[in-house]
């Protein structure tokens, strides 16, 4: 008997817990359409949804549909991630209003700067009920609990016994039943997997009936719109790779070895020798390793936090990263992790033979997915350098520079408030009451390099005339942070209008209390030594943190398990 038209063969039922909700959200694999109607939740329906939440009251339920998403820039309201490439994404039909404010209430490690951010939510364990800042902003209640600490248990219990109240048994209770309740509330999902515009047009009537509705000619451009054309050309693959936001790829340098090594051949040679001798194994090489090329900037963003190619210290893993995932487009978790570590230790190798890696790389990689990231990892260095920014003069094309800068950037960079007026800030004080607190945000790092090129590092103090290797032509006397010229005076300026958050601020660039006093005094060469050394820090805490030296390179253990019931069975010839 025939289906009736329409009909959803596998309609997908569940519900799923707000902690993994937030954590798909996360790391990409959900995504948001872009529609024309904006955002419209107010700080009182963010504190209501919660509230709804922590009592057990119904939020309604979430739709999606599920399909290929690009690698992209997902926002979600001032929650901004790059989600890789994948086949099955969750695109969010109905239910923005509410996934937002629950990535973007419990999603972010750090309590929003921003005091007019509707999604900046704490949880009062007094009265056991949400609360957000006041406008003109004031600080939080001292037992107020900022609500990113809920999601993770773990982190909970190690900040509450930081927390002013983190004595009281009662409070403390409290607190915990309180992120218990969030991270386990489930909220019923259905995923649809068709891409029959008249059945999802029928769905999305039927939900979207109340309120305010969207257009579904809206919904349905932003739903199938992700879908591209693959490039003919070598400008078309550059381009569409560029708008991934890490820049365009050189075509010469990064993209001609990427396509011979997609190929499988020898990446040592030009691309030129291959089409002369090998036309047909490079005939349509541009369209096919499209995708491959998105899934390698793509892992690069997510897994060692590139922002941008500028800062990609050398070109090596490019090539065998693309044949890398031509044959496995969809790595497993275990995967990745080695993978990101095979990739740090080959740009952090002083002694790297670059030929013996292209080479080697392309050809350890074979259908067997694990065994080929073994064969990568043997390949690499096995012990990390210390890293020294004092030794190398700053060069924004050198490998170690890039390196320092990538060091800078994993502190998540602050921007610094726009100035005040002398004149005004007086007048402010004394006769207008309480000033607004400035306010920052990160450094869009990507933008700062896009915009400003070899000059996008700033100096922080001004260059001296004399020759050689003294601290301030390295990396010590670079910062990333945007506007020209040496940023010394703006710290002092910084320090003197924003002494609440200056702090925050200039540690995210690696700035001391040491390093400030120095610049204050005048001892222009003891600030860039102090600062030298937590620049160094900071490269070898992102080195430890993406190159995991000192664990195990062991495969999964599903993989181990897989072998070891083989081996029997081989043994024996069967």
């Amino acid at each position: 008997m025939a289906s009736p038209a329409g009909l959803l063969s596998r309609p997908d039922a569940r519900a799923e817990s707000v902690e993994d909700l937030v954590a798909r959200v996360l790391r990409g694999a959900v995504r948001i359409p872009k529609f024309q109607r904006p955002l419209v939740w107010e700080t009182k329906h963010v504190l209501e949804l919660f509230d709804s939440i922590y009592r057990g009251f119904p939020i309604g339920s979430l739709l999606f549909q599920r399909a290929h998403a690009d690698a992209d820039e997902i926002e979600l309201g001032p929650l901004k991630l790059f989600g890789a490439e994948l086949e099955h994404a969750w695109w969010v039909v109905d239910g923005q209003q509410r996934l937002t404010s629950l990535a973007a209430g419990l999603g972010r490690g750090a309590a929003p700067l921003h005091p007019k951010d509707p999604y900046s939510v704490y949880f009062d364990p007094v009265s056991e009920t949400f609360a957000a800042p006041r406008s003109p902003p004031t600080a939080p209640a001292s037992q107020w609990v900022p609500l990113p600490k809920l999601l993770n248990n773990t982190e909970l219990s190690e900040w509450i016994f930081e927390w002013r109240h983190g004595q009281e048994a009662g409070l403390r209770r409290i607190v915990f039943e309180a992120g218990r309740r969030l991270r386990e509330y489930r909220v019923p999902v259905y995923v649809i997997d068709t891409q029959d515009t008249k059945v999802l047009s029928d769905i999305f009537h039927r939900v979207n009936s109340a309120g305010k509705p969207l257009a579904w000619v809206d919904v349905h451009d932003a739903l199938f719109a992700h879908k591209r054309e693959a490039p003919t050309s070598l400008p078309e693959l550059a381009s569409q790779l560029e708008t991934l936001g890490m820049g365009r790829p050189d075509e010469d340098s990064q993209l001609l070895p990427s396509l011979v090594a997609f190929a499988g051949l020898d990446v040592t040679r030009s691309f030129g020798q291959h089409v002369r001798e090998s036309p047909d194994k490079l005939d349509g090489a541009v369209s096919e390793a499209a995708p491959a090329l998105r899934a390698t900037l793509s892992f690069l963003r997510v897994h060692l936090e590139l922002p941008h190619l500028r800062l990609l210290p050398h070109s090596t893993p490019l090539p065998v990263l693309t044949r890398f995932f031509r044959l496995h487009p969809e790595p497993g978790p275990r995967t990745l992790a080695l993978l990101a570590r095979w990739v740090w230790r080959t740009l952090e190798d002083p002694h790297r033979d670059e030929r013996r890696l292209r080479r080697g790389g392309v050809r350890a990689i074979d259908s067997d997915e694990e065994a080929s990231v073994q064969r990568l990892l043997a390949l690499a260095a096995r012990r990390r350098e210390p890293f020294e920014v004092e030794k190398h003069r700053f060069d924004p094309r050198s490998a170690q520079s890039r390196i320092a800068l990538l060091g800078m950037a994993a502190l998540r960079p602050l921007a610094f408030p726009p100035p005040r007026p002398l004149t005004a800030d007086l007048f402010s004080r004394t006769t207008a009451g309480p000033t607004e607190e400035p306010q920052t945000g990160e450094v869009d790092v990507a933008e700062l390099v896009r915009e400003g090129g070899s000059e996008a590092a700033r100096l922080l103090v001004p260059l001296t005339e004399q020759s050689g290797m003294d601290l301030d032509r390295t990396a010590a006397n670079r910062l990333l942070l945007p506007g020209t010229g040496p940023a010394c005076e703006e710290i002092l300026a910084l320090l003197r209008d924003a002494a609440n958050l200056a702090p925050r601020i200039l540690s995210s660039h690696a700035i001391s209390p040491d390093v400030v006093q120095h610049l204050q005094s005048g001892d222009l060469q003891a600030a860039l030594r102090s600062r030298a050394q937590l620049i160094n820090d900071a490269v070898n805490a992102l080195s430890d943190r993406l190159g995991e030296w000192e664990r195990s390179d062991r495969p999964s253990l599903e993989y181990i398990l897989a072998q070891m019931a083989d081996a029997p069975a081989e043994a024996s010839g069967q």
